[in-house]
């Protein structure tokens, strides 16, 4: 037996490794930056920034991040307060949840207080603790919780914005809005009669009692390593790069101070942001979009929702192009206030690397192209000009560009085929469709329409607030005759009736995978992951079933490699390891890699294959030569449970891994050790 697990063990060793997260981890990849409270514990340090929580360890210099994929049961934290007799930590969150974190390591939620029916606002203002008590001040009275029971135990109603309390000579005082009142802990407090108004000044109280934000100074170069901001309304990936803009676009700006930032190989960098305001005299906020040059790696461009856009070269601002030095456009050409009316969206890259762009609102030119060359090329399309919320952008396997646009009133879609050649505009098709006309001849009016993608057989998908369309033949587009397709979802309950896909929900971000499945983010409830043709729901996550940090879905972007599908929320960043990457073009002996390798003992999950060609046929044999297990690549990868075709698990042995493309003529071999 030892020479069978030494023989085992080298045969191992001489297998490719190749890291990556599990099938089903999720990851939260909130900002830790700003931090507004710490509270000290023995020798860690409980931090509270950004509404993320971390841990630093003053001993070893380590930090230990807590949220939602990790321990906590909520996200979004308003407020800490450390209590060291009983080594709780209680957390609440901006909905009223609360956890108690006890010993650094087990949390008991709370949910009462959230739960509870009341009209007032709960938010907590302050906490302070006496004996086996934790009692928080709230925006409407005093909630009461037992550390000792780990439970909410009274909650007393004060109908006034409690700013501090504090337990002295057996009483429980409270400074409000409407002045000092205390109450006796024998009394019932319950009881609204039973509090005693002491003072109308609560300046000396508060003086002696208030919150203290910062009891121990946080150590400078602590902050982990994450984004600048939760704001990841922009995603796409360049490479394995992951590009974010924080901004936004709406009927209204949002106001959001300037954010861009890349995630690559674990690593967060964030743009320069100071000094861009003196040197342009303007606002910089509202970044919408980042796009990286297909020849240079450190040179970004960026598009605001009103100050035109902006170029960087490693990091660092370098130009800015407006209405004073390039042909970009004001949508209030003769305001005042026309310099932040710049509204650029949809930077994308053609193949030839010249950079586009759409304007919104403007009354000339509504498409403009950088070329490479640094020379700008203004396109006039008429049934484009004063578009609201133009948004995002696609160039699909022609080379037509595809754009959205948001605004119910006047949203919709536009395409452009400039066959080639920017300049000449003679043989351009052009076309702005703003009511759509689905697959049963009914015209969708009013549509607002938020994303765009196309899928691996060449359908368009958009997304809008009625659902999903897709165009199955976006070629027809510019026929008088063009219609898109509702999906039409059956019963099956033997009334021969179905429901259109998602028909009441706003879809704000679509994204294929390499299996050609659909991740569909909406508005309001969560995201979805669809087979190809979108008839099957395989995943609905929310934050309620999930580490999901909100049901508002900003934007979705899907790793190339290991298939990560990051999503970007309303409060956060957070991606979920799919089952599916993209294909490789061809097999590569060196890039097809199984893992874990070997698989021990104690590994009860899925043995991933990774590096095949688009719906490989994959067949796994024991040493003999026996089928053990066999199916269909997702994309680029497949799992396998490591069971053999009665249910078991495989005995101690080399297993060979055998795929092919789907046409049987050309293949790959790649082994997996099984340690028992």
């Amino acid at each position: 037996m030892r020479l069978t697990y030494l023989l085992l063990f080298c045969l191992a060793a001489l297998l490719p490794v190749h890291a990556q997260n599990a099938i089903g981890k999720w990851q939260t990849y909130l900002s830790y930056h700003n931090p507004t409270r710490c509270e000290v514990a023995g020798n860690t340090l409980f931090i509270l920034a950004n509404g993320g929580l971390y841990a630093y360890d003053k001993e070893d210099t380590s930090t230990r991040i807590y949220s939602k994929a990790l321990s906590l049961s909520d996200t979004d934290i308003s407020y800490i307060a450390y209590q060291p007799a009983y080594s709780i930590l209680v957390i609440v969150y901006s909905n009223a949840n609360i956890d108690l974190l006890e010993n650094e390591e087990y949390v008991y939620n709370l949910p009462d207080y959230k739960n509870k029916s009341m009209t007032q606002d709960k938010s907590v203002n302050h906490v302070c603790f006496h004996k086996e008590s934790a009692y928080l001040s709230t925006a409407s009275g005093i909630l009461c919780i037992n550390l000792k029971k780990r439970e909410i135990s009274n909650y007393y109603a004060l109908n006034k914005n409690v700013l501090v309390c504090n337990v002295a000579d057996g009483r429980l005082y409270a400074a409000t809005s409407d002045g000092l009142f205390a109450g006796t802990l024998t009394d019932n407090l319950l009881d609204p009669d039973n509090w005693k108004k002491i003072s109308d000044d609560t300046s000396e109280f508060l003086s002696a009692h208030k919150d203290i934000p910062f009891k121990e100074e946080v150590p400078e170069n602590i902050t982990p390593n994450s984004p600048i901001r939760n704001y990841p309304y922009f995603m796409n990936f360049s490479s394995e790069r992951l590009l974010i803009a924080g901004g936004g676009h709406i009927a209204n700006r949002l106001l959001r101070p300037g954010t861009l930032m890349t995630f690559e190989g674990q690593i967060w960098n964030n743009f320069q942001e100071e000094g861009i305001v003196e040197q342009t005299n303007q606002w910089y906020k509202d970044i919408n979009c980042l796009a990286q040059d297909p020849q240079d790696q450190t040179h970004h461009f960026a598009a605001s929702a009103g100050e035109g856009i902006y170029e960087f070269k490693n990091g660092k601002f370098v130009n800015w192009y407006s209405m004073h030095n390039s042909p970009l456009e004001s949508a209030l050409p003769d305001e005042p206030v026309k310099h932040n009316y710049v509204r650029v969206n949809g930077l994308i890259y053609d193949k030839e690397n010249n950079l586009w762009m759409v304007s919104c609102d403007v009354s000339r030119n509504p498409v403009q192209v950088l070329r490479r060359d640094g020379s700008w090329v203004s396109l006039h399309y008429p049934e484009a000009m004063m578009r609201s919320n133009f948004g995002r952008t696609i160039f699909d396997k022609r080379g037509w560009l595809w754009a959205t646009s948001s605004r119910i009133e006047s949203g919709g879609v536009f395409c452009l085929n400039y066959n080639g050649t920017i300049e000449d505009t003679s043989d351009d098709q052009h076309k702005f469709i703003t009511q759509f006309t689905n697959q049963d001849g009914t015209i969708l009016e009013q549509l607002a329409v938020y994303c765009i993608a196309e899928d691996k057989e060449g359908a368009i998908w958009i997304g809008t607030n009625k659902g999903p369309l897709v165009l199955n033949y976006p070629a027809r587009y510019f026929n008088d005759n063009f219609y898109c397709t509702q999906i039409k979802i059956p019963r099956n309950d033997g009334s021969n009736l179905a429901d259109f896909l998602l028909v009441n929900e706003a879809i704000n971000a679509i994204a294929v995978d390499g299996a050609n499945r659909k991740w569909i983010g909406t508005a309001n409830n969560g995201i979805y992951l669809l087979s190809a043709d979108g008839l099957e729901t395989f995943h609905h996550f929310t934050e309620e079933n999930s580490p999901l940090l909100s049901n508002s879905i900003e934007s979705i972007a899907i790793h190339p490699r290991t298939g990560e599908v990051f999503i970007g929320t309303s409060k956060g960043l957070v991606s979920y390891q799919s089952d599916a990457t993209e294909a490789a073009s061809s097999f590569e002996e060196n890039s097809v890699h199984a893992y874990p390798n070997p698989v021990r003992p104690d590994y009860g999950g899925v043995i991933t294959v990774t590096g095949l060609v688009y719906d490989s046929d994959v067949k796994i044999v024991d040493a003999a030569g026996h089928l053990i297990h066999q199916g269909t690549s997702l994309g680029g990868q497949f799992t396998w449970d490591g069971r053999n075709r009665q249910g078991k698990r495989v005995s101690t042995g080399i297993y060979m891994v055998l795929a092919a493309d789907r046409n049987g003529k050309e293949g790959v071999v790649t082994k997996i050790a099984f340690v028992r």
